[in-house]
C-alpha cells in the first residue's frame, strides 16, 4: 500500500489581557490532558506551538507542564516551532519588532527546553510577502499556511502536499499547507473516519506530506470538546489508530525527518490571512455580497479566484483599531529613539512588544477575540502606556502639545503630553480620540463603537455611526428620548459630530488649543447657519473644555445642546456613577438612566483606583447609558461592555447673533 507522511500537531495561545480564569480553563480543559495523553504515546512525535505569554504563565502557575514538555522534547517526541513572542500579527509591526520577538521566544525555546526552535508559526496564518525575508533573516527554515492559500496562489489541492519555497529579495523559507479538510473534521468526525480520510489521501499518490495542525483548544478547550475528546477517549483511539497503522502511515515532524522539507517548487503568495478572516474584513454589505456570489458558484474550485478581503482592511473598517496600531507604532518610535540605559530600553521593549498582541487586530462572529474584546484592547493601551512611560523615566520633560498625524489619514491630529495625562485632540468633531491617565497606565478613550455587522440583520440592536470619544457635540430635537439616543434613532440637527473643525489657535508649552467651527442646524425644515468653538486646557491631572456657540443666523433659536463624554473603565461591574448637585450624591447605577439639575457627575473606577469627576459651570441634565456591542456566537446573543456614555445637556433661546457659553471640566485622581 502506498504511504503517507503525517504532521500532526497543535498550536496554543493566550493573548495578553485575558482573565486567570480563562487561562485556567484552558489549561484543564484542554492543554494538560492533551499534553498528558501524547506523554503516554511516546512512539507518536508531534510538533506544537505555544505562545511567550503562555510560556509565562505557565512558569507560575504550572511548572509542572514545563517539565513534562521538557522530558517530551528531551526524547525527541516533541518538536517546538518558534514566531513571535507574544502572538504579534507580524505582517503589521515594524521589522525590528518583528525580529525582536522572534528571537525573543528563540532565546526562550533555547534556554528553557535547550532546543533553537527550526519552523514558526504566524499568528492567524497572515501572510504578507515580505514575512519571507523577515523569517528566514530570524534563523527560522519553514513555516504553515492554509492549503487554501496554495490554491489561491495557483497550486492545485492535488499538488498541495509537502512543502513549497516562498522567496523575497533572495530570501527563501519552506511553506507547508496544512490540510484544512482534515482540520475541520477534528473533533466532529469519529476516528476511524479520520484515519480513512488518510487512507484516502495515501491511495491517491505514495510519500505525500499531510499536515494536520489544530487549535489546542479544539481538542478540550471549546464547548462539548473535553467530553467527547477526553471522557469519550475520541482522542485515545485517534492516537491508537495512528500508531496501530505504521505500515503506511508514518506520524513524523520536520526536525526528525529531513525528507518533509526538500521542496516541490517555489510559490508566491499574496497577501492571506485564515478563511474566516478575509471574509470579516470585508465590510457588513460586501460580506453579504460575497456569501451571495459564493452560493452562486457553489464549486469548491472557486474559493481559489475568491479569496475574500485583505487582512489590513480591517484597520480601514474599524476606525478604533487604526487608532490602536497607530499607539503602536508611535510608541515604537518613542521606544527606539531611547539611548544609554540598555536595560531600561530593554523593559521598554518588553511593554511594547506586550502590547502587539494579534489578538485585537481582527474581528469575526463570535464573543471572544478580537477588537470587541474591551479587556484584550485596554489591555494592549496598557503596555504602550507603561513602555511610553518607562522611555520618559529618567529624561528631562515638558508638557506640550505637539502638531502630528497620529492616525495616519493626510491630516494633523493634536498630541498632548504632559505629566499624568495624555491626549489626542481630533480636528474631526474636534473631541478627544485618546486619553490617557499615566499613573494608572489606562487609556479612558479605549472605546468602541457598535458598527454595523452582518448577523445584526437577525435583529437590530442600535449600530453607532460615529466613535465614541469625548466632549462630542450634540444637538437634540426637542422630543429626543434617552431610548431613542441609545438606539440611534434620534435625529441629529447639527453637522458637527464628525465634520472637520479649523484650528484657531494654538499654544503648544502652555498647554493651550483651540478649535472652531462653522456648520449649519437644521431647524424646523430650515438651515440656520451656527458656529461652535471650543478650546482645550490641559492640566496636570484634569482636561478643561471651554465652548461657545453662536447663532449666525438672522433668527431666534430654541436649542438643546448635548456634549458627550465616554469612558472604558477597567470593570463595568465594579463602577460606580454618582449625580453631584450642590453637596448631594446620588447613586444613578452603571444602566440607562437620567437627571437633572447636576453640577457635576461622579465617576469611580475601582479596579483602577480612580475618580473621574465632570463639572461644569452651567447646571446640565444628564443622560448615563452603557455602550454594548452585540455578537451571535454559536449558543446564543452576546454582550459586551465597551464604555459608559455620558451626555451633559442644556436646553437654552439664542436671538440673532447671540451667543452661549459654558465650562466642563474632566477630572482624574488616584483613589
Amino acid at each position: 500500500m502506498k504511504s503517507l507522511r503525517l504532521i500532526f500537531g497543535t498550536y496554543n495561545h493566550q493573548p495578553e489581557g485575558n482573565l486567570p480564569e480563562l487561562f485556567e480553563r484552558a489549561y484543564q480543559s484542554a492543554y494538560k490532558p492533551f499534553l498528558s495523553l501524547l506523554y503516554n504515546h511516546p512512539r507518536l512525535p508531534a510538533i506544537l506551538y505555544y505562545c511567550g505569554s503562555l510560556f509565562e504563565w505557565l512558569e507560575e502557575h504550572h511548572p509542572e507542564f514545563l517539565m513534562l514538555l521538557r522530558e517530551m522534547v528531551r526524547r525527541k517526541q516533541v518538536e517546538l516551532l518558534g514566531g513571535g513572542f507574544y502572538s504579534p500579527i507580524l505582517s503589521l509591526i515594524p521589522d525590528g519588532d518583528k525580529l525582536g520577538q522572534i528571537e525573543k521566544l528563540t532565546t526562550y525555546l533555547r534556554t528553557t527546553f535547550g532546543v533553537r526552535p527550526r519552523g514558526g508559526w504566524l499568528t492567524e496564518r497572515v501572510w504578507e510577502p515580505p514575512l519571507a525575508r523577515i523569517l528566514r533573516n530570524s534563523g527560522l527554515e519553514y513555516t504553515f499556511l492554509d492549503d487554501r492559500h496554495f490554491h489561491i496562489a495557483g497550486i492545485g489541492p492535488e499538488e498541495c502536499y509537502g512543502p513549497y519555497l516562498a522567496e523575497e529579495q533572495g530570501k527563501t523559507i519552506l511553506v507547508l499547507p496544512i490540510r484544512n479538510a482534515l482540520v475541520e473534521m477534528v473533533p466532529q468526525a469519529s476516528p476511524a473516519e479520520m484515519l480513512q480520510s488518510l487512507r484516502d489521501l495515501a491511495r491517491e499518490q505514495d510519500g505525500r506530506v499531510a499536515v494536520l495542525l489544530v487549535d489546542g483548544e479544539r481538542l478540550g478547550g471549546r464547548e462539548g470538546s473535553n467530553r467527547i475528546c477526553y471522557q469519550e477517549k475520541w482522542l485515545a483511539t485517534f492516537f491508537e489508530l495512528l500508531e496501530a497503522n505504521r505500515e503506511w502511515l508514518e506520524p513524523l515532524t520536520p526536525r526528525l525527518e529531513e525528507k518533509v522539507l526538500q521542496p516541490r517548487g517555489r510559490v508566491y503568495f499574496p497577501c492571506l490571512a485564515h478563511g474566516g478572516l478575509m471574509l470579516a474584513a470585508l465590510d457588513t454589505e460586501r460580506q453579504r455580497t460575497f456569501q451571495e456570489a459564493s452560493k452562486r458558484l457553489r464549486r469548491p474550485e472557486a474559493e481559489a479566484y475568491m479569496p475574500g478581503g485583505y487582512f489590513r482592511q480591517f484597520l480601514t473598517r474599524y476606525p478604533e483599531l487604526n487608532l490602536l496600531y497607530s499607539r503602536l507604532l508611535y510608541t515604537h518610535l518613542l521606544v527606539n529613539q531611547m539611548r544609554g540605559d540598555k536595560s531600561r530600553k530593554k523593559s521598554a521593549l518588553q511593554e511594547l512588544w506586550r502590547g502587539q498582541h494579534g489578538a485585537v487586530y481582527w474581528h469575526g462572529e463570535g464573543p471572544g477575540g478580537g477588537i470587541f474584546d474591551s479587556r484584550l484592547r485596554l489591555a494592549s493601551y496598557r503596555a504602550f502606556i507603561e513602555a511610553e512611560k518607562i522611555a520618559r523615566s529618567g529624561q528631562s520633560f515638558l508638557p506640550s502639545i505637539i502638531p502630528t498625524d497620529f492616525d495616519m489619514d493626510g491630516e494633523l491630529e493634536y498630541l498632548y503630553q504632559g505629566r499624568s495625562l495624555n491626549a489626542v485632540v481630533e480636528p474631526r468633531g474636534a473631541g478627544l480620540a485618546e486619553l490617557d491617565y499615566l499613573p494608572c497606565c489606562w487609556n479612558y478613550l479605549g472605546t468602541m463603537a457598535r458598527w454595523p455587522q452582518p448577523y445584526h440583520r437577525y435583529r437590530y440592536e442600535g449600530c453607532d455611526w460615529y466613535l465614541r470619544q469625548a466632549f462630542l457635540d450634540h444637538f437634540f430635537g426637542a422630543e429626543t428620548q434617552i431610548e431613542a439616543f441609545d438606539r440611534m434613532t434620534y435625529t441629529e440637527q447639527g453637522d458637527f459630530l464628525n465634520q472637520p473643525f479649523e484650528l484657531v489657535h494654538l499654544r503648544r508649552e502652555h498647554e493651550d488649543i483651540g478649535l472652531s467651527r462653522t456648520g449649519r442646524l437644521r431647524l424646523r425644515r430650515r438651515d440656520h447657519p451656527f458656529t461652535v468653538q471650543k478650546r482645550y486646557r490641559f492640566k496636570d491631572c484634569a482636561v478643561e473644555c471651554t465652548l461657545l456657540l453662536r447663532n449666525d443666523s438672522a433668527a431666534d433659536l430654541e436649542l438643546w445642546y448635548g456634549l458627550e463624554v465616554n469612558l472604558a473603565l477597567a470593570s463595568r461591574g465594579e463602577a460606580r456613577l454618582l449625580a453631584l448637585k450642590g453637596s448631594q450624591k446620588k447613586e444613578l447605577g452603571t444602566e440607562r438612566a437620567e437627571a437633572d439639575k447636576l453640577d457635576g457627575v461622579l465617576v469611580r473606577d475601582p479596579a483602577n483606583e480612580v475618580a473621574i469627576t465632570l463639572e461644569s459651570a452651567n447646571p446640565f441634565s444628564l443622560w448615563s447609558l452603557p455602550v454594548e456591542t452585540v455578537s451571535y456566537p454559536p449558543a446564543g446573543r452576546a454582550r459586551q461592555y465597551q464604555s459608559n456614555c455620558l451626555v451633559l445637556s442644556w436646553k437654552f433661546s439664542l436671538a440673532a447673533g447671540e451667543q452661549w457659553e459654558g465650562k466642563v471640566t474632566l477630572r482624574l485622581e488616584k483613589e
